[in-house]
């Protein structure tokens, strides 16, 4: 399965598009609709990107690394919906959180409990403040939890 348009969109929604290098909440060097600039892309530092090539870089992101995670760790179907609910989840908090999560244990137990869903979902809402190093939950990823839970069970 690969995600649809209506994904790509809430990624983007949620992403925002930013032409230039730019320091993500977590530190790390991004470009575009929120790619982290990876060792042997280094161009990306100094390089201004086109809404075209930012979309074509996310494109890329999410086939080879974030939907095919997305896919590998499912034990059943979803519905498009649902995986693109998912692969917006996995784009945002890493490869690493979405295996731990309980919305990954919750898709492949078959779950559609509205109640389960947006509590699992609203679990990843917080950042980690740079300077008390403390853990804050964040409005923005408030808000963009609600709409991949009400996206994962939309039919």
């Amino acid at each position: 399965m690969n995600i649809s348009e209506k994904g790509l969109s809430l990624i983007k929604k949620e992403e925002h598009f930013m032409p230039r290098r730019y320091l993500c909440p977590a530190g790390k060097p991004t470009i575009g609709y929120g790619h982290v600039i990876l060792p042997g892309e280094e161009h990306y530092h100094t390089a201004t990107l086109t809404e075209p090539q930012a979309s074509a870089l996310l494109l890329q992101d999410v086939g080879r690394t974030y939907g095919a995670h997305v896919a590998k760790r499912l034990t059943r179907a979803v519905t498009q919906n649902q995986f693109d609910a998912l692969v917006s989840f996995c784009f945002n908090v890493g490869t690493g959180g979405f295996d731990q999560s309980s919305v990954l244990r919750l898709a492949n137990a078959g779950s559609n409990s509205t109640v389960d869903i947006c509590t699992a979902f609203s679990l990843w809402n917080k950042v980690t403040n740079p300077k008390t190093k403390q853990k804050e939950v964040s409005k923005g990823l408030t808000v963009r939890r609600a709409r991949e839970a009400s996206l994962y069970l939309a039919q």
